[in-house]
């Protein structure tokens, strides 16, 4: 939502020869270096040519820039200053009509700026054997950058806003314009369009200098305004500074929010649930189920995309399965959260265990979750065997029951088997040992399906490849350690399911699931992971 349109560079190469050419025709003409010097103007040599044309007069352009000053009586020049600072010129390129200077930088030459010391004069001093010539010349500061407009909704006339950004210097002016930033982002310009409204009481309130990885300097700059009167309910915030004009959106009353993404339909208490979005703007409530979080129970990133929520609730059986986001805007709504009709097992009594060895452990961590499954291992050698999460609806022959919540028509490759975990610094993934966890559906016939996330390319030589990326990856294919998350496979990795639609895979139905550790390699290694609330869950 910013943009500079004039970043000033020293890109001159391309039009050295321009200069070439001018110098030697210059040369003909009849010096006159005994007559009182004159500037006429300047040119920019640049390969900039959106913002520079060289048949153009300039009055201003950036550090480091190569300059034209183009006059007359300016032969054999003996002194240039720039903003009161000696500079150094090309005296084989001078000529009664042109001196070429490059304008030092604040990084490698510590020149002095206007912006950062009111006493320095914007102006080029030229100094001949006849006398001195000055023109008002503003070598600006680097292109500003308006990246965040803070302050609560709505935004009525006399209110304040907070401008934070880069090089907000040297400030011509500030206004709004009712023209959307998404607009401006997208059409060529060269005067900001639509109808502006001034925002003439402004004042600077933090302006911190430091040095960026590229080493060069820039300003950390905030600043205050105040609302005007008249102002439009939607449009663009335009700050014009010298070096350029930058902007960013405004709205007086925020955008409807949107959800893009929850981290998982099912956290476990403990868990940092995680929603991405737009418009996360002064949220006045996050609803799901029969749970209602105010404000000091999440937080919300500076960018206003991102709430992160400590979660400690669970709602209820039989409430709403889905969370909603309240702001000023409107109201945002993602379905299938804390559905309790996905649910195969959370290991309190709801399936049964088939008992076969090595059996995991079962942990209660005290926080109103219940039981947890655990595979701990502290040194798994090679085994093809290993210690198994293995359960069955009942012992009456029943399988699992299946959402009614998911589309039929949804394919097996976007509804998952999933569940959250919590990997306790096992060697997975570390690149030296290869047990992985291997998974196994059984429909209503009970065949065996496997899906196992670690592969061969050749056994016999020991060549082992993740061809389906880290053991307990996530929706986004990351493994994490220390804390809670999501774990999905797609059903389509079970041959039972593949190429199937939900209304399908209900039919062929969910007899048993199997969870079990295996390690191929030789290398032993440490598995501590516990597992709660697997599910089987739609994701579009």
């Amino acid at each position: 939502m910013k943009k500079n349109i004039l970043d000033i560079k020293s890109l001159w190469a391309l039009l050295l020869v321009a200069v070439f050419s001018m110098a030697f025709a210059a040369c003909s003409d009849k010096d006159s270096v005994g007559g009182t010097p004159e500037i006429t103007g300047v040119k920019v040599l640049s390969s900039d040519t959106t913002n520079y044309k060289y048949d153009n007069y300039y009055t201003k352009a950036g550090a480091g820039t190569m300059l034209a000053i183009m006059g007359n009586n300016l032969g054999h020049t003996l002194e240039v200053y720039i903003n009161n600072q000696k500079v150094a010129f090309n005296s084989t390129m001078n000529t009664d009509h042109s001196i070429i200077v490059s304008v030092p930088t604040e990084e490698k030459d510590s020149f002095k700026l206007s912006a950062f010391d009111s006493s320095i004069p914007d102006e080029i001093r030229v100094v001949t054997g006849g006398g001195t010539a000055v023109y008002a010349f503003k070598i600006t500061a680097p292109g500003p950058q308006l990246q965040r407009v803070e302050a609560i909704y709505p935004r009525n006339p006399g209110d304040v806003l907070k401008l934070h950004g880069l090089n907000l210097l040297d400030i011509e002016k500030i206004y709004i314009t009712d023209v959307s930033a998404a607009t401006l982002d997208t059409t060529k310009w060269t005067e900001v369009p639509g109808n502006h409204v001034a925002i003439t009481d402004y004042k600077s309130v933090k302006q911190k200098r430091f040095t960026n990885s590229s080493n060069t300097f820039q300003t950390e700059s905030e600043l205050e305004a105040v609302v005007p009167e008249n102002v439009p309910e939607n449009g663009a915030l335009v700050i014009e500074c010298a070096a350029g004009t930058t902007y960013y959106a405004f709205y007086r009353r925020p955008g409807t929010p949107v959800i893009s993404s929850v981290s998982s339909d099912m956290p476990e208490i403990g868990e940092t649930l995680v929603i991405t979005g737009r418009e996360f703007v002064q949220i006045e409530s996050i609803k799901y189920g029969d749970i209602t979080l105010t404000p000091d129970e999440f937080t919300v990133s500076q960018s206003e995309d991102s709430i992160f929520i400590p979660f400690t609730k669970k709602p209820s059986v039989g409430s709403e399965a889905s969370i909603t986001i309240t702001t000023p805007g409107g109201t945002a709504t993602a379905n299938n959260f804390y559905d309790y009709t996905t649910i195969l097992t959370t290991f309190d009594g709801d399936a049964a265990d088939n008992g076969w060895d090595p059996k995991p452990n079962y942990g209660d961590a005290g926080n109103a979750d219940g039981k947890y499954a655990q595979i701990k291992v502290k040194k798994e050698f090679q085994q093809w065997w290993g210690t198994m999460v293995y359960y069955r609806k009942d012992w009456d022959g029943n399988t699992f029951p299946l959402s009614s919540n998911i589309p039929s028509t949804a394919p097996a490759d976007k509804v998952y088997f999933a569940f959250e975990v919590y990997d306790n610094g096992s060697s997975f993934n570390n690149g030296d040992y290869w047990g992985y966890l291997r998974y196994m559906i059984q429909p209503a016939d009970d065949s065996e399906n496997q899906y196992d996330n670690f592969g061969w390319a050749d056994y016999d030589s020991g060549v082992g490849m993740f061809p389906d990326g880290p053991t307990l990856g996530d929706y986004e294919g990351n493994a994490y350690k220390n804390k809670w998350y999501r774990v999905v496979i797609p059903l389509s990795k079970f041959g039972c399911y593949k190429g199937k639609t939900y209304a399908d895979i209900v039919k062929t139905g969910l007899h048993q699931f199997r969870i079990q550790s295996i390690n191929q390699g030789t290398h032993q290694g440490k598995i501590d992971v516990r597992i709660d609330n697997v599910r089987v869950i739609y994701l579009p």
